[in-house]
């Protein structure tokens, strides 16, 4: 991007840093004990923050090392994203006593906190008591990019008949995410409507989780009506979303996801499970369609909007209102960047040193005892 720089840890010119930090940083390489990375993390996290001097420092998913150490060595204002995955300690991952509460401490170190949906925010006021300084962004989609758009390309190149009503898969193909139910589905659609097709994209896909996919289809003798399409582009989704009749994303667990606000931008109904955090922005029947997240649900939910072109178009048309309304990607930035604005005029808040030396201590912990 034009007048953006991109710098990494590792960097040459980290050399330049001042003799007593790189005798630190050879001394904790030698040593070559569990220690030696945070502290190697520490010290390349701050030459670099005393190479770029950034105004603010935003920290995108706040679970992890180096999310961890803004709280310990940034002293200038400190944003931070929540995913959903990070904070959502009884629902995704496998989260230490250690690690859930340096996750807090970076949340109470933060200047601002930006969460996708009410839901998250509530989530984050139990673990840090911070919803005062947190804010909804929903990250939203470019209306001007996501938007139904001739599709005619995809369904040549996927080999997609012309007659084909088409049943994508947008989310990252692993496990966590249940595409398999849409797979275990497929023989009760196709009995209700023959002409459907799985069209299954493969985001960060698992390869063993792709294979039992493939060989499940196999076994179920629909193996012809399962197309996998490989890594799209995004600069291509708006064309797979707007090939689709129906599309379809049943995690267990989820934030607000992307999937589900391009989706509706383009105007293809969304079968979801039954998450009410999802109700945040969407209704069931009129916005998107709830079903179990089981293989019989999916089942009812695709036939159903296959069946019913009135419902499709409905829900496809009130998706796009909510989008347009509540989560315009340009109109979320401008809400950020104002905050940025105010964040650098007031100033940023550190930890107290003591407090700043706890959380360094806690992630030196955190790596020799990770289970802990």
């Amino acid at each position: 991007m034009p007048g953006v720089e991109e710098v990494v840890l590792w960097n040459e010119s980290i050399a330049k840093t001042p003799w007593l930090l790189r005798r630190v940083n050879e001394i904790t390489v030698w040593l070559a004990s569990r220690t030696a990375g945070p502290i190697n993390l520490a010290y390349h996290f701050f030459a670099l923050l005393r190479r770029v001097r950034p105004d603010i420092v935003h920290v995108h998913y706040a679970y992890g090392s180096l999310a961890w150490l803004a709280a310990a060595v940034v002293r200038c204002p400190v944003v931070v994203t929540v995913m959903g995955g990070d904070v959502l300690f009884d629902e995704q991952g496998s989260p230490t006593p250690r690690g859930r509460w340096l996750t807090g401490a970076l949340l109470r170190r933060a200047d601002f906190i930006t969460s996708k949906s009410h839901f998250l925010t509530q989530v984050l006021d139990r673990i840090g008591g911070v919803a005062a300084k947190t804010t909804r962004v929903v990250w939203g989609v470019r209306l001007s990019h996501f938007r139904p758009v001739d599709s005619s390309d995809v369904r040549r190149r996927l080999g997609v008949p012309d007659s084909a009503r088409v049943v994508l898969s947008p989310k990252i193909l692993q496990p966590f995410y249940n595409v398999h139910l849409l797979v275990e589905a497929m023989p009760a659609i196709l009995a209700a409507e023959p002409r459907a097709c799985l069209v299954i994209t493969e985001y960060g896909a698992d390869p063993a989780y792709r294979a039992r996919l493939e060989e499940r289809a196999t076994v179920l003798g629909i193996a012809e009506r399962v197309i996998f399409a490989g890594h799209v582009p995004h600069a291509e989704m708006a064309a797979f979303y707007s090939l689709a009749a129906v599309a379809v994303g049943v995690p267990e667990s989820d934030g607000l996801p992307q999937t589900l606000l391009e989706g509706m931008a383009c105007g293809v109904p969304n079968v979801l499970a039954r998450l009410p955090r999802y109700e945040e922005i969407v209704r069931h029947g009129d916005s998107a369609y709830f079903v179990d997240a089981t293989a019989t649900g999916v089942a009812e939910g695709v036939t159903r909007l296959l069946g019913d072109e009135a419902l499709r178009m409905r829900i496809g048309r009130a998706g796009r209102a909510i989008v347009e309304r509540e989560a315009d990607f340009d109109a979320e930035v401008a809400k950020v960047e104002s905050t940025y604005r105010n964040l650098v005029r007031r100033g940023p808040r550190p930890l107290g040193v003591l407090e700043r030396a706890r959380v360094m201590l806690a992630i030196i912990w955190n790596s020799l005892d990770p289970a802990g």
